[in-house]
C-alpha cells in the first residue's frame, strides 16, 4: 500500500483494513507509520539476505567475481516485487531527513548492505583477482551507483533498461576493483506478476470542511 499510495497516502487504519485485523492490533505492534515502514524494510532485508546466501551455497558461486555479480543483482530491482520494495526504500530515504529514528534505521540498513560488498572485495584482493582498491571505498561507490541506477529504473519509463543498469554497474565496478574479465552474471529472472498498478492515480484524502466563522 505504501509503495502504491505513498507514505502520506496510507494510514494505520488502512493497513488494518487491508490485513483484516483490528486497528488496535496494528497499533499494538506499530506505534506509528514510521515504525511500520522501518520494520517492514528490516524484515524484507533479512529475508533477501537469507535468500541470497542460500542461492550462493546451492549454486556454489563462491568466487569473488561471482559474488560481486550476485551482489550487483541484489542491489537492482530484478522483479516486480523488488520494484515495490525499492519504492519503500525511497520513502524511507525521504523521511529520514526529518526523523532521528528513521535516519538511524537507514544508517543501520546501509551498514548491512555495505558489509558484504566490502567482504567480497577483500576476498578478491586475497585471491589476487582484484587489485589496487580499498574495500570500504569500493563498497561505498557500489552502493551509490546501484542506488542511482535503481532510482532511474523505478522512476523512468522507456529509458534505462535493467540489462543496461547491470552492464553499467559491472563496467564501473570491475574498473574499481581492477578485474580484467567479465562478471559471470546469472540469467535475468522472470520479473513475475505485477501485483499493483504503480501508474494508477493515488487516492486523495478528503479533509473535513472547515467550520464557518461566525458573522
Amino acid at each position: 500500500m505504501i509503495a502504491r499510495d505513498g507514505f502520506d497516502g496510507v494510514r494505520l487504519a488502512d493497513i488494518a483494513r487491508r490485513a483484516g485485523v483490528s486497528n488496535a492490533l496494528v497499533h499494538y505492534h506499530f506505534d506509528s507509520r514510521e515504525r511500520l515502514l522501518t520494520d517492514a524494510l528490516a524484515y524484507s532485508l533479512t529475508r533477501e539476505e537469507v535468500r541470497l546466501e542460500r542461492r550462493t551455497r546451492q549454486s556454489h558461486r563462491d568466487r569473488p567475481a561471482e559474488r560481486l555479480a550476485d551482489l550487483i543483482d541484489f542491489g537492482l530491482p530484478l522483479t516486480h516485487d523488488d520494484v515495490l520494495e525499492c519504492r519503500l526504500w525511497a520513502e524511507l530515504k525521504i523521511r529520514s531527513a526529518g526523523s532521528v529514528e528513521m535516519s538511524g534505521r537507514l544508517a543501520e540498513f546501509r551498514a548491512r548492505l555495505l558489509e558484504p560488498l566490502a567482504a567480497v572485495v577483500e576476498a578478491g584482493l586475497r585471491d589476487g583477482v582484484f587489485s589496487d582498491c580499498d574495500p570500504a571505498d569500493v563498497a561505498a561507490v557500489a552502493m551509490a551507483l546501484l542506488e542511482g541506477l535503481t532510482h532511474r529504473l523505478i522512476t523512468e519509463t522507456g529509458g534505462l533498461t535493467l540489462a543496461d543498469a547491470r552492464r553499467l554497474a559491472a563496467r564501473q565496478l570491475t574498473l574499481a576493483v581492477g578485474y580484467s574479465g567479465d562478471l559471470p552474471f546469472r540469467p535475468l529472472p522472470d520479473p513475475g506478476p505485477q501485483r499493483i498498478d504503480l501508474q494508477a492515480p493515488r487516492p486523495r484524502r478528503l479533509r473535513a470542511p472547515r467550520a464557518s466563522s461566525p458573522s
